[in-house]
């Protein structure tokens, strides 16, 4: 089956990382015994999700980045391509491995990380890596934290966001903050709301802004990347309702109802809807920040965002979760049955 998608889609490019995903057999089967413990193996690492999750729905994506040049890197690359993910900027780093993230389950499907990448290959990304086909159009480009962790690939995502904001891309950063990735977990914040401060939109979780800048300076902290001259910022907070702060308007909307097993993907699911809304109805950043001004489309948004969101932690795994536009149809029908 084909999905046609339309002449004027923008592309939504994601910088960073593709990782392996390794979920403990005890996480999806509660009478696995110690015996028998073993992992099972999921394509995951939250920027590749967001690739995937806007291609799943019908939209046009691609990841820039790295894997290793090993049997994890190469099962990425074919996890990715599968989905209809443009792999043509992804490149096998000869240097880093690709990296491994331990994934465990609480009874209410909250995740917990152990990541395994030191030197791993998706921070082998240099400025020389940058095809300059990559800044001849606007696009729609997402990257998180991770892609500030460390000098060489902080360099890199920073250079490319220079390049394509001089195309009139629209930039959407989602903070997905990962203690382990930093070198210097300390200068996290301090780097994370710099760069913050040059993009268009934010996404973060209220858990992790509370972590960085102290729960009691979340507002102050949004307010000020507003002021900056970031256009919108959207906050999550587990099965509450996301709050969303722009130029013009701010207002909280409810999460649907959501059988949770899982949460690996969820953030990424819901700003991978949200762009793939964003893709659909503009060319530019002109058109953007008319989109924007507009309450009613931030909203029909993040109403079509909150259902991808609770479709992916109903299933276990990032990729394979991750929702199609029949799958959003069949809530809405079971949703409007309901009431």
């Amino acid at each position: 089956m084909f999905t046609i998608i339309g002449i004027f889609t923008m592309e939504v490019l994601a910088i960073g990382e593709a990782l392996i995903d390794l979920l403990s057999n005890e996480c999806i089967n509660e009478n696995t015994s110690n015996q028998s413990f073993s992992f099972n193996q999921f394509a995951g690492g939250a920027p590749a999700n967001v690739a995937v999750a806007v291609a799943k729905l019908g939209g046009k994506s691609a990841l820039l980045g790295k894997v290793g040049d090993d049997k994890f890197g190469h099962f990425l690359i074919n996890a990715l391509k599968s989905h209809n993910v443009n792999t043509d900027h992804l490149g096998l780093s000869l240097r880093g491995k690709t990296a491994i993230a331990f994934v465990s389950l609480d009874k209410s499907g909250e995740r917990t990380f152990e990541f395994y990448d030191k030197s791993a290959a998706h921070y082998d990304l240099h400025i020389t890596d940058l095809d300059p086909t990559l800044f001849t159009q606007p696009k729609i480009v997402s990257f998180c934290s991770g892609s500030l962790a460390k000098p060489l690939i902080y360099d890199t995502t920073v250079y490319a966001l220079q390049q394509f904001n001089k195309v009139d891309s629209i930039s959407c950063m989602d903070i997905n903050f990962r203690p382990a990735f930093w070198d210097a977990p300390h200068t996290a914040a301090s780097v994370i709301f710099e760069v913050a401060k040059t993009v268009n939109i934010i996404k973060a979780s209220k858990e992790e802004l509370a972590m960085l800048y102290g729960i009691e300076h979340i507002e102050s902290t949004i307010k000020a990347w507003i002021d900056s001259g970031v256009t919108l910022v959207l906050m999550s907070d587990g099965a509450k309702p996301i709050s969303f702060t722009s130029q013009s308007f701010s207002g909280t909307y409810p999460c649907p109802y959501a059988n949770v097993v899982d949460t690996t993907a969820a953030g990424d699911s819901f700003i991978g809807g949200f762009l793939y809304q964003l893709a659909k109805n503009i060319c530019n950043r002109s058109e953007f920040s008319t989109w924007t001004n507009n309450f009613e489309n931030v909203l029909k948004a993040i109403d079509f965002a909150t259902k991808c969101g609770a479709l992916t932690v109903s299933k276990f795994g990032a990729f394979d979760a991750l929702p199609t536009q029949s799958e959003i149809a069949n809530l809405k029908l079971k949703s409007a049955a309901v009431a």
